[in-house]
């Protein structure tokens, strides 16, 4: 049997007293601090899970308080932007009924055009709309408008565009003859054309020609309409252009095509993409910015600064130097994702090329045109009129017959043509609006994915809550019951103690 010392009874007695006190103090600690540990190691198990559980709860709030929030309102701002195009789009069609009516009158047709005008210059604005300064149709480039304001700088900054075409961008438009003095003169005319993205150009890439994916290219001259007349103009649309090539008209970006010119297009762009190389260097407030739209360089006023957007490069047979490949333009499948959950990502962009094309805006520019030329036929009827009237002489009043026969002959005809581009403008403008609404639908159904996530993340946010509450958070009443009887432990322990220390040995002897 050992034997047990004074000694060795007061150190006994003391651990025991600590030992009463820490528990004591742990306890009080988890009444003070509502947690049933303070440090990793007083249960490294609850430490390591509390852990966890913070780092999910950290990932939810990051995913329900920031990234949720940021696509909802991302996708309200390109949501409003498209529900404006389509108040636009139904203002467009508005004008093209009334335009295709036969009562209207010359005030009529100049409210049209005056409406159209106006359309015309607020339909690409909405494609700037902009979440936090980042514009939304843009893909990556959120630091570029969708067209170019009339703040820019670069408005007289250079792009050589590289264009490319189907099929379906060769198109047969009526063109009609003018002669002020024979209605002989005054024909129409079957005409093959491919409509460029942009007008008033500066020039074409060397060589000019159509490169199409069969067969050898298509030569293209430059014939310009500044310093011509009428029948020289009439001219170039209707017998200037050699059968096996074609006309570039820059001032309103047209390429006119020969008979076996359009034919061999039509035949190569069955099979694969034709392309074609111009530069521009005028812009106004409203053009869409090339470079969210094809491949091309921007040289700005100093010419030693030359940017060549990134996309895929190939080397031109030709030149032997390295040109944007037109068939890998980069702006295509731009989608920028938020993660709004574990593992899970959300496209919260939608493309301009699905909504603002150059498409339409051209054919606002066609409707314009023609919408003009009616109203231009309109006044030379008019004057014609007054000449016949004003006449004395028979061969005056002959003359201004003539003259008054070419000018009814040309206004039927203009006007003819205005309601059929008019008429044919209503299915095309239908198409339009139901791309912009397919848009309005994908945002739609992304909106919808996005609540459902929303509700879920929100759901996991409260559980994990609540299983971090679990894991960490002391009860309170068990803790302050077992603070009670630890202390009620440490007084027996010092009263104890306070006894064992009165004996001595001489009380023992």
């Amino acid at each position: 049997m050992m034997r047990i010392t004074n000694g060795m009874m007061t150190s006994n007695t003391k651990n025991n007293i600590n030992i009463n006190k820490l528990n004591e103090d742990r306890l009080n600690t988890q009444i003070a601090t509502g947690q049933v540990i303070s440090r990793p190691s007083e249960d490294p198990v609850v430490a390591i899970r509390a852990l966890r559980l913070n780092t999910n709860l950290s990932q939810l709030n990051q995913y329900y308080k920031k990234n949720i929030p940021d696509a909802e309102a991302w996708m309200n701002v390109t949501e409003t932007a498209l529900k404006q195009t389509d108040m636009i789009f139904t203002n467009i069609k508005e004008n093209l009924t009334t335009g295709a009516s036969d009562d209207n009158t010359a005030n009529d047709r100049q409210k049209i055009l005056e409406s159209l005008k106006g359309l015309r210059a607020e339909l690409y604005s909405s494609g700037n709309a902009d979440y936090a300064e980042r514009t939304v149709f843009t893909g990556y480039r959120t630091g570029e408008s969708l067209t170019f304001l009339a703040t820019d700088t670069d408005l007289n900054s250079e792009y050589m565009i590289h264009e490319t075409f189907d099929a379906k961008s060769l198109e047969t438009i009526n063109y009609i003859t003018s002669d002020v003095n024979d209605e002989t003169g005054v024909t129409q005319n079957d005409v093959a054309r491919i409509r460029l993205a942009y007008d008033n150009l500066k020039g074409v890439g060397t060589p000019a020609e159509i490169k199409l994916a069969i067969g050898g290219p298509i030569p293209v001259s430059v014939e310009p309409l500044a310093g011509k007349t009428q029948p020289e103009i009439d001219n170039l649309y209707t017998s200037s252009v050699p059968p096996n090539g074609a006309l570039l008209i820059p001032e309103t970006g047209e390429l006119i095509l020969g008979k076996t010119a359009a034919a061999n297009y039509a035949a190569a762009a069955e099979i694969g993409k034709a392309s074609f190389e111009y530069t521009k260097n005028q812009w106004n407030s409203g053009d869409l910015r090339p470079e969210h739209y094809f491949a091309c360089t921007q040289t700005t006023v100093d010419p030693a600064k030359t940017t060549l957007f990134n996309y895929d490069l190939i080397k031109d047979p030709v030149t032997g130097k390295m040109v944007p490949d037109p068939n890998k333009p980069n702006f295509q499948n731009q989608n920028i994702e938020i993660e709004i959950s574990f593992n899970q990502k959300i496209t919260i962009n939608t493309h301009a090329n699905e909504v603002y094309t150059h498409d339409i805006g051209r054919d606002i520019d066609d409707l314009l045109r023609v919408t003009q030329d009616v109203v231009d036929a309109d006044e030379k009827v008019s004057a014609a009129e007054k000449e016949l009237a004003a006449a004395v002489t028979e061969t005056e009043k002959t003359n201004a017959q003539a003259k008054l026969d070419a000018a009814n002959k040309e206004y039927a005809l203009k006007k003819n043509k205005m309601q059929k581009m008019f008429s044919e403008g209503l299915d095309r403008f239908d198409a339009y609006a139901d791309r912009n609404n397919v848009a309005i639908a994908n945002i739609g159904s992304m909106q919808s994915r996005l609540k459902i996530t929303k509700e879920r993340v929100a759901d996991q946010l409260q559980s994990f809550k609540e299983l971090a509450d679990d894991n960490i958070n002391a009860e309170l009443t068990e803790s302050s019951i077992d603070f009670s009887n630890a202390k009620l432990a440490l007084e027996a322990a010092q009263l104890a103690a306070g006894k064992i220390s009165q004996q001595t040995l001489l009380n023992y002897l």
